[in-house]
């Protein structure tokens, strides 16, 4: 019997691919003045967009990893990262079949805030499907250009609407805010998931990311010539920091970031095949194991007073593979 590992991404309809000391519209001194101001205007969300389009065009189609970083960060920098490093080891001369990616119909989502860091939300249109992408851009200082932290894909009629404060600017809700009126503050939702994850409770629906994960690691363990271990963990780095917004109905929608890893071990005499991928990035040889440390971020949309958080998109793939 041969056994088969394989570098995975999971999304819900995309093609491709911690807890903050204090919330991203807290409030900080500047110039010796607190100023709430919007995180961006139209034209620099739309320059920093552009910018992303064609950094990420020519970053992927010649497999460029650190060219790429200078565009995205977080979870989705991380996850793209590994990716397109490990196409670089298997295809050197780059994607030959490579479709550039082209922007279209976009509407940017602006929060007013102070001190940093500050986000803002482009909402559109692509030539990679017919879902629209929500793309979060972040940057931590004025000296900084905007990078992409965070991705999600969904068709038009699933998307959330946002709520505007009487400026016509987007809502945002601090992550390190103690009580916003939510099912579970956003700074949370990384901890409670990965305990969901191992043991089945805490307050999130049913669905493809939740109860048919766990279904799904306990049929992986039917095959007595293979063991699966699985371990998740919050995403408590700065780097990994959730991003949260109110929609009219007085919900949240979030973006947060997990981490999980999954070691596959088989019995005497059994076989681990590795695709090329997964050779590329991986440290040793997979004799008799193979962990994956994979790094996941999610859109959730987490309800006002009572409820159940759905899990709307997930993008999960590894960042780093060990064979044993």
């Amino acid at each position: 019997m041969r056994l088969r590992a394989r570098l995975a991404k999971t999304t819900a309809g995309l093609l491709t691919s911690l807890t903050l000391a204090a919330g991203l519209s807290g409030c900080v001194t500047v110039h010796g003045e607190e100023a709430v101001v919007p995180a961006a205007t139209d034209e620099e969300a739309r320059a920093a967009l552009d910018r992303y389009v064609e950094i990420s065009n020519e970053a992927k189609r010649v497999y460029d990893a650190e060219q790429n970083r200078t565009i995205e960060s977080g979870g989705l920098g991380a996850i793209d990262f590994a990716g397109i490093s490990a196409r670089a080891e298997v295809s050197p001369e780059g994607d030959e079949d490579f479709d550039p990616l082209a922007v279209s119909d976009t509407r940017f989502h602006i929060p007013q805030q102070a001190g940093w860091p500050k986000f803002f939300v482009a909402d559109t249109a692509t030539n990679q499907g017919r879902n629209r992408w929500l793309m979060f851009f972040t940057r931590s200082g004025i000296d900084e250009d905007w990078r992409v932290s965070y991705l999600s894909s969904m068709p038009a009629a699933d998307l959330p609407r946002f709520a505007e404060d009487e400026d016509g600017h987007l809502e945002d809700i601090p992550v390190g805010a103690d009580d916003e009126g939510l099912v579970l503050p956003p700074a949370e939702l990384s901890s409670a998931y990965s305990v969901y994850l191992q043991s089945g409770e805490g307050p999130f629906a049913e669905g493809p990311y939740t109860s048919e994960t766990r279904a799904a690691r306990d049929a992986v363990n039917n095959d007595p010539a293979s063991l699966t271990e699985f371990r998740d963990e919050p995403a408590e780095d700065a780097e990994y920091a959730p991003l949260a917004m109110r929609t009219v109905d007085g919900d949240a929608f979030v973006m947060f970031t997990s981490l999980h890893d999954q070691r596959q071990t088989v019995a005497e005499g059994e076989e681990i095949e590795v695709n090329e991928l997964t050779a590329a990035l991986m440290e040793g040889e997979a004799r008799t194991s193979l962990t994956l440390d994979m790094v996941a971020i999610q859109a959730a949309l987490v309800p006002a007073g009572e409820g159940r958080i759905q899990l709307l998109t997930q993008m999960k793939d590894a960042v780093a593979i060990t064979g044993e």
